[in-house]
Formats: structure tokens, sequence, C-alpha cells
């Protein structure tokens, strides 16, 4: 009997302590606030205000008492960094974006508020346009409507948000002139959501303010217009679509790539040029010609590591290397085959006779073509013997065709110093930035 007593009495002292805990929250339920926003007794004019001001807000209604006034939204750009990423043709724009409009239901008269005439007021609490960029780089949230920001609100409605924005878009980029390319963004806003007839975005001024940017160390950059189009589409024929777009200009500060591409770009130029200077049957000329190949091969393969892969136009300094590497190898083979030339014990051709002999014969040539240790005898006898209408240039004694493969050699050195020389003059009037 003890032991079903006791649990009866635990039973009955459960179920009445559970009784007190739901009399409990059924009175707490309705001890809830419920009285109105605009019957909060505070001593605080602002807190007064803003419970005026918000009692009835919906922040999702367009600020119009009239559904079908457009509401007019001026925007202002005022770019404090900039970010461009070559490799992925994308532009970031770090700035602020100056926006004013007119909300209708957020009105008050400054007398009955001890002469309060603006406020403070966070963007989260009130209607914002949904300005967003249509050409957006990355499709992030951060692409569309108002960042979240300190605004001011006036007693006439009038709205004023300066809010950080950051915004990513893809460029046209043309690395023809690296590392003196320019480069053309541009940035498209417009409302997301809503045509013309509801929001209506309007440039203040120019569009932009340009004072506390702060100029990227390695691109310059401009903003080169800001204008306002309409446009129409198939879909909706009698409403109208504003767009807001922002070209900007970005140009390359070369001084870094100059220094590690283009100066070595002319000094191997030289060095080409000076290994056709030389003596073919120099030692020297063959050393520095088979260097002057290799250092082309490696500044190729480092340059090969700094163009980005996807500018419209292969650039004008890889066509540059690509042709001096072509004259490179020339040089080195040309050595090569003049130094087996000048060793060349067998008859001259006629023909190759018959050129030294045609050039010995000009003043100029000679002066090119002969050596200083060659004895002006030899070069009467060959000069007379042309001229005499007996000789047999075929049949000239063993030294006049050694001496005549010499001749024709140096006719080729020269020769082809100067097509060389001759190559180089186009292809810079080809390839450098005309400005």
């Amino acid at each position: 009997m003890g032991i079903p007593w006791y649990f009866g009495f635990f039973v009955i002292f459960y179920l009445a302590e559970w009784t007190n805990a739901d009399t409990f929250t059924q009175f707490d339920s309705s001890s809830v606030f419920t009285r109105g926003c605009k019957q909060i007794e505070n001593t605080s004019t602002l807190m007064k205000l803003k419970r005026h001001l918000f009692c009835d807000y919906d922040m999702s209604v367009r600020p119009t008492t009239n559904h079908q006034t457009a509401t007019n939204v001026t925007v202002k750009l005022m770019p404090k960094l900039l970010e461009f990423d070559d490799w992925t043709s994308t532009m970031t724009l770090h700035s602020w974006m100056n926006l004013n409009w007119k909300d209708e239901h957020l009105t008050w008269n400054p007398s009955d508020f001890d002469g309060i005439d603006r406020l403070h007021i966070r963007s989260d609490e009130i209607w914002v346009p949904d300005l967003s960029v249509y050409n957006s780089g990355d499709m992030s949230l951060e692409q569309n409507g108002v960042p979240s920001t300190n605004c001011l609100l006036f007693s006439t409605g009038t709205i004023t948000c300066i809010p950080a924005v950051k915004y990513v878009t893809r460029c046209t980029t043309d690395f023809t002139y690296w590392p003196y390319d320019k480069h053309e963004c541009r940035i498209r806003f417009g409302a997301w959501a809503h045509t013309g007839e509801e929001i209506n975005f309007q440039l203040i001024k120019k569009g932009y303010h340009m004072d506390g940017y702060a100029n990227n160390t390695e691109w310059n950059f401009k903003i080169l217009s800001a204008v306002r189009i309409v446009k129409k589409f198939d879909c909706c024929p009698n409403e109208t679509f504003p767009i807001l777009i922002y070209a900007f200009a970005v140009e390359r500060q070369p001084g870094l790539m100059h220094t590690a591409f283009v100066t070595p770009a002319i000094a191997m130029a030289l060095l080409t040029l000076t290994v056709l200077w030389l003596d073919s049957r120099s030692t020297e000329r063959m050393a520095m010609a088979s260097m002057n190949f290799i250092c082309h091969l490696l500044c190729i393969f480092d340059l090969h590591w700094q163009l980005p892969p996807n500018g419209v136009n292969p650039p004008n300094i890889l066509l540059f290397y690509r042709d001096s590497l072509a004259l490179a190898a020339f040089a080195l083979i040309l050595t090569a085959l003049l130094r087996k030339l000048q060793n060349m014990s067998i008859d001259a051709p006629s023909w190759v006779s018959n050129t030294t002999t045609f050039v010995l014969n000009n003043r100029a040539g000679r002066f090119l073509i002969l050596s200083d240790d060659e004895s002006k005898a030899s070069t009467t006898g060959i000069l007379s013997n042309e001229t005499d209408e007996n000789s047999d240039l075929p049949k000239a004694n063993d030294g006049r065709k050694e001496s005549s493969w010499r001749h024709f050699a140096a006719i080729v050195e020269w020769m082809s110093f100067l097509g060389v020389v001759l190559t180089y003059v186009i292809i810079l009037t080809t390839l450098v930035p005309p400005d």
C-alpha cells in the first residue's frame, strides 16, 4: 500500500506543476507589448520623430503617393581606387556612389519636432533604388542594389545616400602595344526590376567626381565619359529603360616592363648587327652569334610568362622578338657558311668571279671589301685582268681563285649586314606604337 500511495502523490504533484507552468506561459504571452508605436512616451524628440515616420512605413513600396509618378534618382560616381587584372580582363572599381531621391512617405513639419529638419537613418530601414551593374564581371550580389550605409533624410523627403561600392566589370583588352597598352572598360548601370516609368536614373552634372582618387602604381586611370541613354526593347515597346554608361580608359605604366623587356630587345638587335659586322673568320663572331641566339630564346621564354593570353591581337613586342630571333638564327647560320666558304680551295664559278670583279671595280667596293693586309698589286692585277680582252677569268691562278672566294664572302657579309639593318628598320617602323 505504501508504494502505490507514494506513486499517486507524485503524479498529482507533477500535473499541478505542469498546469501552473502553462498558466504562466499564457499570462506571459498576454503581456507582450501591444501598444502602438506612436503611443510610446519618450522624452527624446528624435525618437518621437522616428516613430512618427516609420510607424506604418513599408520599405518595399516605391516612395511615391501616385504609382504613375516616376521616382527620380540622381547618381554621381566618386572613384577612390582601381584594380585591373589583365589576365582576366576585369576592372575592379572601389568608389563612393552619391544617390539622391525623394521619399514622399517620409516627410514632416520641422516645427512639430523642435525644429529638426534632418535625420540620420540606415539604408536598411528605407526604400532604396535597385541600381545594378548590367555587365558585371563576377555576378556577385555586391553588383545589385545599394550596400548598407548611413543616409541623410531631410524633412522634405529628400534622401542622400553615399555608399561605398565595389564594381567588377569585364573590359575589351588589346595588348598589341604591350607594355604601352591601353584598354577601355565600361560599366552599365540601371534598374534591375523597374522601368523608366517607375525609376528614372539621371546623372548629377557630369556624373562623376575625381577628387580623392588615389592613382594606381601600375595603371593610369581616367574616366572618358558618363552618359545616360534610354533604350526600348521589343518585349516592352511602351516602356523605357534608362541606362547610365561610364567609360574608363586604363593605361599601363610601362616603367618596369620597359626596363625588363624593351631595353634588352634593343640591345639584342644591336648585338645581331655587331655579329654581322665582325669578320666571319674570327672565333669571336661565332661565339657572339651563338650567345646572341641563346639570349633571344631566354628572353622569349621569359616574355611568354609575362604576357596575358587573352588579348585581341598578339603583342608587337613578341612579334619583334620572333623576328629578331629569326635574324639571330640567320646571323649564326651565315657565320658558319661564310667560314666554310672562305676555306674552299676549289675553283670559283664564273658568276662568283664576275661578281667579285664588278664590285672591286668600284672605289666604294674596294674600300669595303679589301682588307688592310691585301696588297695593291693583287688588286691591280685583278682589275687589269678584267679589262684585258684576252683575259679568261675562269683560268686565273690559284691565288686569285682563293681571293675571289674571300672577296665574295666579304660581299655577302656586307649585303647581309645592310639587309638586316633594313629589316630592323622596317620591323621597328611597323611595330613601334605611334604615340
